[in-house]
């Protein structure tokens, strides 16, 4: 929208921001691309035009009621924690309205010199160094899982989940170049979950647009391999199929997006490897709020496709790397003699990889419960 309004504004452009896109008079100086000394002059040329155009300002207070408490949790939590007021805020609301909410909750607020320097000095975040190969899985990853942001002059990425494994993963891949922070938040699904979260150099700026998909179709093959490793690691799953003779492993990805599916079918095929397209209509408002309710999935299911593709495929994340090694070990012609042990070797990892997960979930619990009480 940046640039496409004229100044001075009109009043149905005004009523629109101000009133029912609930923008404050910051944003719209923003959208207008006003250039003043500060950000506080344009913001005040903004309300002087809301004024000249008879617009009621908003009940002062009205941001504060329309935050949901359990979004005040999270900032409680990740304040105590260290981040800033700004670095809680990010683009969803002022630093003034997180400033207010915690001050209603009865919060110690730090000294704003000290949260000044704490935000700028306290960690440092070192440039990208990996290889095209890393580079390459990473783009997989964020297409799958990750959020990604520009926040100030660094590159935010955030990811929430219920798994350790991909925390792990999460710290593992970016721990070495800037501070990770921890937050529990409520889960629609699980009740709660864990966020991670990072401020990345801007070296790491290729992860802000997702890959287009020409920029797929023309990767080099082992490029395209750390691709489909990092997407798989976020959007695929590895299972047992029953079959009439006994159980085989399959895989399956799953994504919304069924563009970059249809790419990884292409080439999955081009490699050998048999595969098919399927679509699931999900419920749309599984999260609270409308998405789209329609999910796309490739299955591979044919016994030399699935060794073929997992014995090409280098998974990071821990609970799908063991999976693939089991899945590895089962032969044909399916042979209950033969396999047996290694579905009770399945059942103990799936049990294992359950457990793990009621516990993770427990913890961001626990964590959250102990925020709203101090």
């Amino acid at each position: 929208m940046a640039g496409s309004l004229a100044w001075p504004p009109r009043r149905e452009d005004l009523e629109r921001l101000y009133l029912v896109e609930h923008l404050s008079a910051a944003k719209i100086a923003r959208i207008y691309e006003l250039k003043y000394k500060t950000p506080k002059v344009a913001e005040s040329v903004v309300l002087y035009q809301l004024k000249k155009n008879g617009i009621p300002r908003r009940d002062s207070a009205d941001h504060i009621r329309k935050v949901a408490s359990q979004t005040v949790d999270e900032w409680v939590t990740r304040y105590q924690a260290g981040e800033s007021l700004k670095q809680i805020a990010g683009d969803a609301v002022s630093p003034v309205t997180v400033w207010l909410h915690l001050r209603k909750c009865g919060v110690q607020l730090r000294d704003k010199v000290e949260a000044q320097i704490k935000a700028v000095s306290r960690y440092g975040r070192r440039p990208f160094r990996g290889s095209r190969l890393e580079r390459a899985y990473l783009v997989g990853l964020r297409l799958g899982d990750l959020d990604v942001v520009r926040h100030g002059r660094a590159v935010r990425i955030r990811v929430s989940t219920t798994h350790p494994a991909m925390a792990e993963l999460f710290e593992n891949l970016f721990g070495p170049y800037g501070h990770i922070a921890h937050y529990p938040r409520t889960s629609p699904f699980t009740g709660y979950e864990w966020t991670l979260e990072c401020d990345l150099d801007p070296s790491f700026e290729f992860l802000l647009v997702k890959a287009s998909l020409k920029e797929l179709e023309s990767m080099p093959r082992d490029e395209f391999g750390a691709f489909l490793a990092g997407f798989f690691d976020a959007e695929g799953s590895i299972f047992l199929h029953e079959k009439s003779s006994g159980y085989a492993p399959e895989v399956r990805i799953s994504n919304t997006d069924r563009v970059v599916l249809k790419v990884i079918h292409r080439r999955l095929t081009d490699a050998g490897v048999h595969s098919k397209i399927h679509v699931d209509q999900q419920d749309s408002m599984r999260l609270g709020h409308r998405l789209e309710g329609v999910i796309w999935r490739i299955d591979v299911w044919r016994f030399e496709s699935v060794r073929l593709f997992l014995g090409n495929l280098c998974p990071r994340h821990r609970e799908k790397a063991e999976k693939s090694r089991l899945a590895l070990l089962f032969v044909a012609p399916l042979s209950e003699r033969q396999n047996a042990l290694l579905i009770s070797e399945w059942e103990k990892l799936a049990s294992s990889i359950k457990g793990e997960r009621n516990l993770f979930v427990k913890q961001a619990e626990q964590a959250l419960t102990s925020a709203q009480h101090r």
